[in-house]
């Protein structure tokens, strides 16, 4: 018996020391790094039916928003838009 409350006692002392090493490494998940944002919209692709999600980062999208905006300019200062009423014959 005094052999059996020896080992009861052995194994309680290193209890209070696991919590502490455990209470360091808590931590580690505020430090991990955050998925950043993305932009998402649904296209159907030239010849298909089907839409497919696309996502860009926002510094992606801005990128190809702005593109955008100038070949659309581009196009309106060259003079080169096409008059409906010609096209059709009258």
């Amino acid at each position: 018996m005094i052999i059996l409350t020896g080992m009861l006692t052995m194994q309680q002392a290193p209890a209070p020391s696991a919590p502490a090493a455990v209470a360091q490494t808590a931590p580690a998940p505020e430090t991990a790094p955050r998925r950043p944002r993305r932009i998402c919209e649904n296209r159907a692709p030239t010849g298909r039916r089907l839409e497919q999600r696309i996502c860009y980062t926002p510094e992606q999208y801005a990128a190809m928003v702005a593109a955008k905006r100038k070949e659309a300019e581009e196009i309106t200062a060259s003079g080169n838009i096409q008059n409906d009423a010609t096209a059709n014959g009258g």
